[in-house]
């Protein structure tokens, strides 16, 4: 009985899959935000080959963003508010970010990002929350 249930909740979750919900905390913050939702190590940070793109407003404070029916598997993201409408993440001469950006798991790195700091498994609905910043 036991592995029927557990075939059936595998099954379910593969059929509809599990939706991830990012709370973004973005204090006086609005504008356009990009996410870039990346399956695997793969094409990490390589925005033109993620997962998902998903373009969306923020609203006062703390917006929140739900993309449903995700397969099972490895996962990572990146944020970032394009303040002045170009479509893309504006750097420094140093690549350093100049607009506020965040990521899975609410990691902050302080160099290049590494996919392993920012990977998260999704088996189930998962909720994160970030700061925007």
């Amino acid at each position: 009985m036991k592995k029927i249930i557990i075939m059936i909740i595998l099954i379910s979750n593969f059929l509809y899959g599990a939706s991830l919900t990012i709370k973004i905390n973005n204090k006086n913050l609005l504008g356009k935000v990009h996410l870039f939702l990346y399956k695997g190590k793969q094409n990490f940070l390589k925005e033109q080959k993620a997962y998902k793109k998903i373009n969306f407003k923020l609203t006062p404070n703390k917006t929140t963003l739900i993309i449903p029916k995700l397969s099972i598997g490895e996962y990572a993201y990146t944020v970032y508010l394009d303040e002045n409408d170009n479509n893309k993440l504006d750097k420094n001469f140093m690549h350093i970010p100049k607009e506020p950006t965040g990521f899975s798991n609410n990691f902050k790195p302080k160099f290049k990002p590494k996919y392993d700091n920012f990977k998260f498994y999704l088996n189930n609905d998962l909720v994160q929350n970030i700061d925007l910043k």
